[in-house]
């Protein structure tokens, strides 16, 4: 906690017993709604978050907090069930405090490209077409490096910028590599008329401080959550057992209220129930939100009748429809100067580095591990993993494959501190692998079963053959233009089996899930869906779902972003439901 601050958090005996809206969920969404829900002072507006609100100085130094496992006050571990296609389970990380995932992320902003949009508007999704959510991601935005006002927000809360210059040899190198090659290199990867394979440099959720931006320091800071104390009430370290539905005679459902459950205090398992006199919007993430739905009696009714819950709506496809953003590093070895070990075995490094952030706000606890991504459509590489056919994005040429260089290891196996390490992330952005996210038990402090399926479907792995591929082809071009990669983990050969084998060995999450409350019909082929286009859960009235669970597919970007994107847009869909 900061020294002298001053958060209005409510307790739970405080609590009204009824307002306007309840948003179940202060992640990055989360936040997003609480603010623009709070707006009007006539609103009452109730805030719950499971975790605390933790917050501390080094939790906005972005190096520091840019690790899900380093502060488990801020984070919450999950296991996956054993993957069959690994052979073992994998460790599954997400946001645990006020700010959800934007607290622990890499910070990344970038929103995807049009067409990904489009696909959803062609599909049916009313009002997701790119033109549609376009706004919502200006609104929230305040861009602190970029300058063009139709592309990019000046006047929203949520703020991004680069990092300047890259602060690592091997990333010039990484550019030049992938123009040498034919991947250009992208000026604005946020742009929307930028083509769907190149380079360009990341932006980042800091402000203009060099601290951490995150959804909660962005749109719930102190100043805000003081003045609006009166109408919006945020409410840490507290479970939804469940959302409170009446049956009426006519047979419709509708959303009354929650039931809380304490984790902290004197008494960690009191509960208490509030109405909500209009809408209940979901923004626990992709694994929270079906979590709260099944254990208010909505979800796969064979599963819910397995753990004894009444059963208020089958819907199949709750928790269902997993997806997930995963990859497989290749690993070099540099000069340990030209890599942030440096800052683990060079005492001076280190008091360098905090010097500069301290006094200038600048350097290497910016977080400088990654500055740049490199991505493709894997059917555009030749069978060496060279590009060969550079298309315009439509329909299937969007890229499926990106690559993200580090200036670290980006991966779990053992490193050594005496030598640099340089890696390639590659990462399968439109898998076909889908998995499932079930109870485990009726107690909402259970643990859940989370079973990604990681690799279950055979087409995930041509696309990470081929980026396999092109990073050894980058790796070739920097070494031929004078950086000395020193072989240290990659395939043993270029041969589907040795790549599938050295796939399923290393491969690991990149925390995207979405898709377990599908927008989408309720029976469309497809896997199904949970909301409709307004987020509104079918066969109960007043509640609503919006985060990234409610991605018809997992987008090829990162989450980030789109995550706050909905969170404006179902405000906005709330509000103007209440004026009708």
């Amino acid at each position: 906690m900061w020294p002298f601050d001053s958060y209005p958090e409510i307790k739970l005996d405080d609590l009204l017993e009824q307002y306007d809206f309840i948003v179940a969920g202060g992640g990055t969404a989360g936040c997003v709604l609480a603010n623009r829900l709070s707006a009007d002072p006539s609103h009452t507006v109730l805030l719950i978050e499971r975790g605390p609100r933790a917050d501390s100085w080094a939790a906005r130094v972005p190096l520091f907090s840019s690790d899900f496992a380093s502060d488990g006050s801020r984070t919450l571990k999950r296991h996956s069930e054993m993957q069959t296609e690994l052979g073992r389970p994998l460790l599954l990380f997400s946001g645990g405090a006020l700010g959800g995932t934007s607290r622990v992320n890499q910070m990344l902003y970038a929103r995807g490209l049009p067409a990904e949009y489009d696909s959803w508007a062609d599909a049916g999704r009313k009002g997701w077409g790119w033109k549609d959510v376009e706004p919502y991601f200006i609104k929230s935005e305040r861009a602190l490096d970029l300058k063009d006002e139709g592309v990019h927000g000046m006047d929203g809360e949520w703020r991004n910028r680069s990092l300047g210059d890259f602060q690592f040899k091997g990333f010039n190198h990484a550019v030049a590599a992938s123009e040498a090659i034919g991947l250009p290199y992208i000026p604005d990867i946020n742009s929307p008329n930028h083509p769907p394979f190149g380079c360009g440099r990341l932006y980042f959720t800091i402000d203009e401080k060099s601290k951490r931006n995150s959804s909660y320091h962005a749109f719930l800071p102190a100043p805000l959550a003081r003045a609006r104390q009166g109408n919006l009430h945020i409410c840490t370290n507290v479970l939804v057992e469940k959302v409170d539905v009446e049956r009426l005679p006519d047979g419709r459902c509708v959303a009354r209220g929650i039931t809380l459950l304490s984790q902290a205090g004197p008494n960690p398992q009191k509960r208490k129930h509030v109405r909500a006199a209009r809408e209940i919007v979901l923004s626990a993430g992709p694994f929270g939100s079906p979590h709260i739905l099944m254990l208010s009696g909505i979800g796969p009714s064979e599963h819910l009748k397995e753990h004894d819950i009444p059963i208020v709506k089958d819907l199949p496809a709750v928790g269902s429809n997993l997806e997930d953003h995963f990859g497989v590093s290749v690993g070099f070895f540099i000069p340990v100067q030209d890599s942030l070990v440096s800052l683990r075995t060079q005492p001076l490094r280190f008091l360098i580095e905090l010097i500069k952030y301290l006094v200038w706000g600048t350097g290497w606890l910016l977080g400088p591990v990654l500055q740049l991504a490199i991505f493709a459509n894997s059917r555009m590489l030749d069978s060496t993993g060279k590009p060969t056919k550079l298309e315009k994005a439509s329909g299937e040429k969007l890229p499926d494959i990106e690559i993200m260089p580090m200036a670290y290891a980006s991966h779990d196996e053992p490193t050594t501190l005496d030598r640099g390490m340089f890696s390639f992330l590659n990462v399968l952005l439109h898998p076909k692998s889908k998995g499932s996210v079930r109870l485990s038990s009726a107690d909402p402090r259970a643990q859940l079963i989370i079973d990604p399926r990681y690799l279950s479907h055979p087409d995930d792995y041509a696309p990470l053959r081929a980026s396999l591929k092109l990073s050894l082809r980058l790796r070739d071009e920097m070494r031929a233009r004078g950086y000395g990669l020193e072989d240290w983990l990659q395939p043993s050969s270029e041969s589907d089996a040795d790549l599938d084998d050295y796939i399923r060995r290393y491969n690991r999450t990149t925390y995207h899930y979405s898709s377990t409350c599908r927008m989408a019909p309720e029976d469309d082929g497809e896997g199904g869906g949970v909301v409709d286009d307004e987020l509104r859960v079918y066969g109960v009235e007043n509640l609503r779902v919006a985060d990234t669970s409610i991605l018809p597919r997992v987008l090829g970007t990162h989450l980030q972003a789109p995550a706050v994107a909905i969170g404006e847009k179902c405000a906005d869909m709330m509000l103007k439901s209440k004026q009708q």
